[in-house]
C-alpha cells in the first residue's frame, strides 16, 4: 500500500509512460467509468462535500474537485512524504501542501489516467476539538483508490487507508474541505 503522495507521483510517471507505448485494442473496449454518486449543489452540511470529493474523483471533474476546498485548503502529507514539493523547490522540506500544488496534481493526474475508482466509508461526522463553537466538522474516511492507466481495467495503481477531513462553513453556510491529513498506511 502506497500513500497518497506516492500515488499521485507514481501516476503520473505511469500515465506518462504507458501513453508513450499504448494502442488501442478492439477486442477490449472501454466499459466506461464508474457511475458517480450524486453531486450536490448546496453543501450545507459535511457528508455533502465528502460525496462530491467522491464524485469529482470518478468522473475526473478537475472544477468540481477544486470546488471541495476552501482557498486556505492544506493537504497534510505523512512524515514518510515529507519533501520539497514546492515548484521551483526552495529547500524546505514540506509536512504539508496547498491549494496551488493540489490542484497541479489532480489537473496532471485527471487527464492521465483513463479511470479512477474510489470507494470511501466511514462514521458520521463530529464536532472539530479545534473549535469550540462546533461548527467545524471532523470526519475520518477509510478509503480505496484505484487508478487505471489505460482501458484494460488491470494496469494502475491502488492505495488504501483513511483520511480525517477537517471541513468548516463559509459564511454563507456552505462547507469545504479545510485539512485533509493522510492517516494512509504505508
Amino acid at each position: 500500500m502506497i500513500s497518497r503522495a506516492r500515488l499521485t507521483f507514481a501516476v503520473l510517471v505511469g500515465a506518462a509512460v504507458l501513453t508513450a507505448t499504448s494502442c488501442w485494442n478492439p477486442f477490449d473496449p472501454d466499459d466506461g467509468d464508474p457511475t458517480p454518486p450524486p453531486y450536490y449543489q448546496n453543501c450545507d452540511s459535511a457528508y455533502k462535500v465528502i460525496a462530491n470529493l467522491q464524485y469529482a474523483y470518478l468522473s475526473r471533474d478537475l472544477d468540481k474537485y477544486m470546488a471541495c476546498f476552501r482557498d486556505d485548503f492544506e493537504f497534510h502529507l505523512l512524515a514518510t512524504d515529507w519533501a520539497d514539493y514546492s515548484i521551483p523547490p526552495d529547500g524546505v522540506v514540506d509536512t504539508y501542501w496547498g491549494l496551488d500544488l493540489e490542484e497541479q496534481f489532480h489537473e496532471a493526474m485527471f487527464s492521465a489516467v483513463n479511470s479512477i475508482e474510489l470507494t470511501l466509508w466511514g462514521g458520521y461526522d463530529h464536532p472539530w476539538a479545534g473549535d469550540p463553537t462546533g461548527i467545524t466538522r471532523e470526519m475520518t474516511r477509510s478509503f480505496t483508490l484505484k487508478v487505471y492507466t489505460d482501458g484494460s481495467g488491470i494496469h494502475g495503481y491502488q492505495a488504501t487507508g483513511s483520511a480525517k477531513f477537517v471541513i468548516r462553513p463559509d459564511s454563507t453556510g456552505q462547507y469545504y474541505i479545510w485539512q485533509w491529513w493522510d492517516e494512509s498506511e504505508t
